[in-house]
């Protein structure tokens, strides 16, 4: 052991071990550090923080680590999402609190050649933040716990009849062969609360509701059910065709009224909103231009939900005659809705929507090729496109979990990667 080891080293003996080491000291006094009695190491954990969250945390702006027991934590600035990964480093990392730098207005002030430092912590990895898109897949689980059917089911609908094997007695508990059950109340979440819950960032969340058609319904976020969505937009389109109004201009008090004994005013603007563009006049009155791509593909859904596989050729026939006049439909539409095989006899058509889809890169792909084992660029790129992020481009999503072959046309197809065993 060097025998100038130990907190009580003198200044020759640290020049002495410098000059060994080819180190000079020209400004400042020399701070030497020692192990302290305890290495507090499991206590602490160092996490490295990219510019924007560094800039956040100094500017005041709350951050959030997010996630449940079983699940890998994130951190959350208002904005973005990001995932917490441990990593190693050869280096060994020491905690000196009382170190002091040469920016430091205490270094400058010190009137010692030599000054000694305790390290408190000695540590071999660190956390550090990666990117991520925000883990959402919850949210729509979380809604969909007590769905919107409208005013005349919420009394009845508050309370869910659930399996009970702890007891067989009780209030509101009835027998049913050898089960027993129990009412549970429906759970309703307000914006905080699902906060709490959805790993995302409070931006990302107010995005991920919005691509939900999510409704704010007496401080409580909530979907909507299929069948009454579906069911007040009808109305709302019927009543677009007995008034022959332009689906372009769609005056928004006069539809209210014209619905407001079938269905609140609430539904009637959220539908509205869930379809089309609401603005102002310079008159002052409010209208609601509807999409022609979301209304065709309302009417879209409105047939392949249902129908498991249907003759292309009957569906797209029927979809031209359902959709109002002036709509034209067309297959760039059914992106990301719909699949098509052509090469059955007769070809077929049924109802495949990205938002059903897992949200987890490798569990979409596996999904996407347990479906179809072939698939072109045109077909794949809208059932992955969500999954493109800022630091992972379409082109390396591809290049990561496909491989490429071409058909006899000469076409390029995606194919499954196979996994070495």
């Amino acid at each position: 052991m060097d025998s100038y080891a130990g907190p009580n080293r003198t200044v020759d003996q640290v020049e002495s071990s410098a000059k060994a080491a080819g180190l000079t000291n020209t400004r400042g006094p020399v701070q030497l550090l020692h192990f302290g009695p305890q290495l507090n190491s499991d206590d602490i954990k160092l996490l490295e923080l990219p510019h924007e969250v560094l800039t956040a945390v100094s500017g005041g702006q709350k951050v959030v680590i997010r996630g449940d027991p079983s699940e890998d934590a994130v951190l959350c600035t208002a904005e973005k999402t990001y995932e917490l990964r441990e990593a190693d480093t050869s280096n060994a990392l020491l905690i000196c609190p009382t170190l002091s730098l040469p920016k430091n207005q205490c270094f400058q002030d010190l009137d010692v050649s030599l000054v000694s430092k305790e390290v408190t912590a000695c540590l071999s990895s660190y956390m550090e933040l990666r990117p991520c898109r925000p883990r959402t897949e919850k949210l729509k689980q979380l809604l969909a716990e007590c769905p919107y059917r409208g005013a005349e089911f919420e009394a009845s609908e508050e309370f869910e009849e659930v399996a009970d094997e702890r007891s067989r007695e009780g209030g509101e508990r009835e027998v049913e062969g050898a089960r027993c059950k129990r009412k549970r109340m429906r759970k309703k979440y307000t914006f905080d609360e699902l906060l709490a819950h959805v790993q995302a960032s409070e931006s990302e969340l107010c995005e991920a509701l919005d691509r939900l058609q999510a409704c704010m319904i007496d401080g409580y976020w909530r979907l909507f059910d299929l069948d009454y969505r579906d069911s007040v937009f009808q109305h709302i389109l019927t009543v677009l065709e007995e008034e022959d109004w332009s689906f372009r201009v769609v005056p928004l008090e006069a539809t209210c009224q014209k619905l407001e004994e079938l269905e609140p005013r609430f539904a009637i603007e959220h539908c509205l909103k869930c379809y089309g563009n609401v603005f102002t006049s310079d008159t002052g009155t409010t209208y609601c231009e509807l999409s022609e791509e979301k209304v065709c593909q309302f009417y879209a859904e409105l047939l392949l939900r249902p129908a498991g596989k249907f003759n292309y050729h009957e569906f797209m026939e029927s979809w031209r005659q359902s959709v109002p006049e002036g709509m034209q439909t067309n297959l760039v539409q059914l992106k990301g809705l719909a699949l098509a095989d052509m090469n059955c006899i007769p070809p077929v058509i049924w109802h495949f929507p990205v938002s059903n889809l897992p949200q987890e890169t490798t569990a979409r792909f596996n999904k996407l090729f347990s479906v179809r084992e072939k698939w072109t660029h045109d077909e794949i790129e809208p059932y992955i496109r969500d999954l493109e992020m800022p630091t992972q481009s379409l082109n390396a999503l591809l290049l990561k979990h496909v491989r490429v072959s071409t058909n006899a046309r000469g076409q390029k197809m995606y194919n499954a990667k196979r996994t070495a065993h």
